[in-house]
C-alpha cells in the first residue's frame, strides 16, 4: 500500500510557475498545482514509504529554487466515500 499525503508549499514571489514545474517533475509526485491561499503550490504525492516521503521534502522539494516552506498532510483515510445525494429532490417549499 503506498503512502499518500498532500504537501502545501510556500513560494517565494515570482517563482510560482518554474517551481511548480520542477516539483511536478519529482518522482513520486503525482500533481502540483498553483493555488490560492497562504500556499502557493499544493503537490499530491504517492509513495512507497515514510522514508521515502521524507527523501523527496527534505531533500527534493526544498532544495527547488524559490521553496520557503512546506507542510505535509498524510492522508490518513485514502478510500472514503462521498455521501450519495438524492436525485431530482424537490424543495418542499416550491410550487
Amino acid at each position: 500500500m503506498k503512502l499518500v499525503s498532500y504537501v502545501l508549499i510556500q513560494l517565494a514571489p515570482g517563482t510560482t510557475k518554474t517551481a511548480a514545474e520542477a516539483i511536478s517533475k519529482i518522482k513520486g509526485v503525482k500533481m502540483a498545482h498553483a493555488v490560492t491561499g497562504p500556499f502557493d503550490v499544493i503537490a499530491f504525492v504517492e509513495v512507497p514509504d515514510l522514508t521515502t516521503l521524507s527523501d523527496l521534502i527534505l531533500a527534493k522539494i526544498q532544495n527547488i529554487e524559490g521553496v520557503q516552506k512546506t507542510q505535509t498532510a498524510i492522508v490518513v483515510t485514502p478510500d472514503v466515500l462521498r455521501p450519495s445525494l438524492p436525485r431530482n429532490r424537490k424543495n418542499k417549499n416550491s410550487a
